[in-house]
């Protein structure tokens, strides 16, 4: 599901996008300078908003720096320089500390009001960055790993709504989004496990 929904989703956002980063690339916007900009903007807004329990606003606010990784593969690609190593190491490093300030502030939060929900925090929060881990221990070893049900698009998705919702006082949506996204994470987790399972038999 995973992997189809991002497919379908490719070409009309890169009809959208592609325009935008050529013009960017025309002013002299870089890349990484795209990713430093929507990484740390996304990883102070989390960590200031939602240990504050202002998850609705923080949601919009970071949202709008998750979207600049719409815009810095665009402009490598498009861009006379290409993709470099280098940009690509700064952009996934960008990506996990980003989604580690998301589940960190909700966390935060919720370990100040002794809440329940902690312990599901924790299992997602791990299982999520399990899924990442396995993915480019296997590409280390050369195997390619992508797929499962919820890559991180889907996950940040879920996390996201879920942090929205509760903003908006809507009943159980933090307790369905986390529970959902923890769940959806392990199965991710071992559906990679099984795909290099497969690739090194």
């Amino acid at each position: 599901m995973g992997i189809m929904l991002q497919r379908s989703l490719r070409d009309p956002v890169a009809k959208i996008v592609t325009p935008l980063a050529k013009a960017l690339v025309k002013l002299g916007v870089s890349a990484n300078l795209i990713s430093v900009i929507g990484g740390l903007g996304s990883i102070l807004a989390a960590l200031y908003f939602f240990p504050k329990g202002e998850f609705f606003t923080g949601v919009i606010v970071v949202s709008a720096f998750v979207a600049f990784d719409l815009f810095d593969g665009a402009v490598a690609r498009v861009s006379n320089q290409g993709v470099s190593k280098w940009g690509a190491l700064l952009d996934s490093t960008l990506d996990r500390l980003s989604d580690a300030a998301i589940f960190i502030g909700g966390l935060l939060f919720f370990i100040d009001q002794s809440d329940r929900l902690v312990p599901v925090f924790l299992v997602a929060t791990f299982a999520s960055f399990m899924v990442s881990y396995i993915k480019a221990r296997a590409e280390s070893l050369e195997i390619k790993c992508d797929g499962g049900i919820a890559e991180r698009g889907e996950r940040i998705l879920i996390v996201l709504t879920a942090y929205g919702l509760h903003g908006l006082s809507v009943n159980y949506a933090m307790a369905i989004g986390m529970w959902a996204l923890a769940l959806l994470s392990i199965i991710t987790m071992l559906q990679r496990m099984f795909i290099v399972y497969k690739a090194v038999k």
